[in-house]
């Protein structure tokens, strides 16, 4: 199992893991008992010589696998993003928010997903608010976006 995982080229770096340690591909147990262009023309201080001249270019083979490795990032950060609904609230907007998170113990199918409505007081961060009950009192503690939901009149 791990042969398969350290031989197998990653998606992300476009390399084997085992490639990008030893710089060499890997010759497999499965490999060794088969006869194969590699092992008839091995030569022993070739190979030597070769494994060095090689690891010159180990450096500049993780260099390629990490540029792909942000590449791959940054396109599957953009796929993310693509799909995101992004809550703003302003100052005096009237929402309801989650009422599993408030009540714990009442998780049933018949218990109401919302509750409210409460009014944003304060923008403390970028999706964190501060809220207050219908009447002005304010609630201690603070609101992310996700945990929220606007209310319409």
């Amino acid at each position: 199992m791990l042969w398969s995982l350290r031989t197998t080229p990653s998606h992300a770096t476009g390399e084997a893991p085992f490639a990008l340690v030893y710089g060499t591909k890997a010759v497999l147990p499965v490999q060794g008992g088969l006869p194969s262009y590699r092992q008839r023309g091995f030569d022993e201080v070739k190979n030597n010589q070769r494994m060095r001249e090689h690891l010159n270019f180990t450096d500049e083979l993780r260099d390629k696998a990490l540029f792909k490795m942000v590449q791959y990032k940054h396109l599957m950060a953009r796929s993310y993003n693509r799909r995101v609904k992004n809550r703003q609230f302003n100052v005096g907007d009237l929402v309801l928010r989650m009422y599993t998170i408030t009540h714990p113990n009442c998780k049933n199918k018949l218990s109401p997903k919302w509750e409210g409505p409460y009014k944003v007081t304060k923008v403390v961060g970028p999706a964190t608010y501060e809220l207050s009950h219908a009447n002005g009192k304010p609630i201690n503690d603070t609101w992310h976006a996700t945990k929220l939901r606007k209310y319409y009149i």
